[in-house]
């Protein structure tokens, strides 16, 4: 076996704070704490309620939080999970639509997140235990 890669955890923190500060960023804006409105008249576009910006905004708090703290290993994956569903559900739901256009964010952070996940320290996975 060779030496570890040193670039392999730089590249996972580059990834995994990009993906954080969009994580907070998005809370911010479905809070109407940035660019009033703008996050509203999106989901109403998809056809999804008003109020569902409140709940993605709430879920992406601790999974940031999650992602960016050592070991936490179970709920990582959780929030791993949780991402990748709120990033693909976005992607298939402006395809639906046919707003290609607001495709490409977040197929770039559904990306980010498979990375982040692939990419993250061992201290960040699930040891499976053999008995």
């Amino acid at each position: 076996m060779g030496k570890p890669s040193k670039i392999r955890p730089v590249i996972f923190w580059i990834i995994t704070a990009l993906l954080a500060f969009e994580l907070i960023n998005g809370a911010l804006w479905d809070f109407n704490i940035l660019n009033k409105g703008s996050v509203q008249g999106v989901l109403s576009r998809l056809g999804y309620p008003e109020y569902l910006a409140f709940i993605l905004g709430s879920a992406k708090i601790p999974a940031a939080i999650v992602i960016l703290l050592p070991r936490l290993s179970v709920l990582k994956e959780w929030a791993y999970a949780g991402l990748c569903f709120l990033f693909t559900g976005a992607v298939i739901s402006h395809i639906v639509v046919k707003d290609y256009a607001s495709v490409l964010f977040p197929l770039i952070f559904t990306l980010f997140t498979l990375l982040s996940w692939w990419l993250r320290p061992a201290s960040g996975k699930i040891v499976n235990y053999k008995r």
